[in-house]
């Protein structure tokens, strides 16, 4: 899967959510690369290890409208004392090398989050996972600010889904004409 969209526009809050809802997305691993790893989505993303979904989204919300009052640490520490582990894995990396299927269980459901790594010039991992992921039970999103700047033989051209966020005309046309499977540019 391929997010797109501007600075702002919701793609990592629609990723959040889209991992936090039960029954929607299935994974026993969860990756995310990202150069942030200390905001406060990837934070709470970790407790999926010790929380069920649901309730990962309903302290990540509680902490939203108190952001003032509370620090990240202390709620999630507060939720998650005494907690046994889930059976979900999460792995939290700035390091895109740490991301080696060779060292990828395939027996789990693996699912991994690339964050905004668009402006790096060297993709060998981002592509070599979504070419031969699948292979290791891996499936993918790569969240991108720039539809054109996510390589196109590799990433692209192997993404099942495009989630788009509001572009301008010019722009929806040529991606519709780039990725088009019968798809109506007015539809």
């Amino acid at each position: 899967m391929c997010i797109c969209g501007s600075s702002g526009s919701g793609k990592t809050h629609l990723t959040f959510n889209m991992l936090t809802t039960p029954n929607l997305l299935d994974f026993d691993s969860l990756y995310i690369y990202t150069t942030t790893p200390e905001r406060s989505y990837y934070q709470f993303l970790k407790a999926l290890e010790y929380l069920p979904k649901k309730d990962v989204q309903d302290i990540f919300q509680y902490y939203e409208e108190n952001e003032e009052e509370v620090e990240i640490k202390d709620i999630i520490d507060n939720y998650i004392e005494a907690k046994k582990p889930t059976d979900i894995k999460v792995f939290l990396t700035k390091n895109v090398n740490d991301l080696d299927l060779s060292n990828i269980d395939s027996n789990r459901k693996n699912l991994i989050l690339f964050y905004d790594c668009v402006a790096q010039r060297n993709q060998a991992v981002q592509q070599e996972i979504f070419t031969k992921g699948r292979h290791h039970n891996c499936h993918c999103i790569y969240q991108s600010q720039s539809f054109y700047g996510m390589d196109s033989m590799f990433i692209r051209k192997n993404a099942n889904c495009f989630l788009l966020f509001e572009l301008n005309d010019k722009d929806l046309s040529q991606i519709i004409q780039s990725i088009n499977h019968g798809m109506d540019r007015d539809a």
